[in-house]
């Protein structure tokens, strides 16, 4: 999956290279290092957790990849909003 972050992510906006944005409502919610965890914005350590998480407000997708049951799941749960 191509994911791009904040500044990257208006410009790939702009272009229209973004299949899915992602912003943060409240980016003093721990969900917002969630979301740049998710973006892959840290390290994982031998045991495969993540460190040294850096937040972000904005996460674009501009390639989903293979299609795989998670990306399925994700486009049911986005028809259904």
């Amino acid at each position: 999956m191509a994911c791009l972050v904040d500044f990257e992510a208006s410009r790939a906006i702009e272009r229209g290279q973004a299949q899915l944005c992602v912003l943060a409502d409240d980016c003093n919610q721990p969900d917002y290092k969630k979301l740049g965890q998710w973006a892959g914005l840290c390290k994982i350590d031998e045991e495969g957790e993540a460190r040294k998480v850096v937040g972000c407000s904005c996460a674009v997708v501009t390639d989903y990849g293979e299609e795989t049951e998670g990306l399925a799941v994700l486009q049911e749960y986005l028809k259904s909003r």
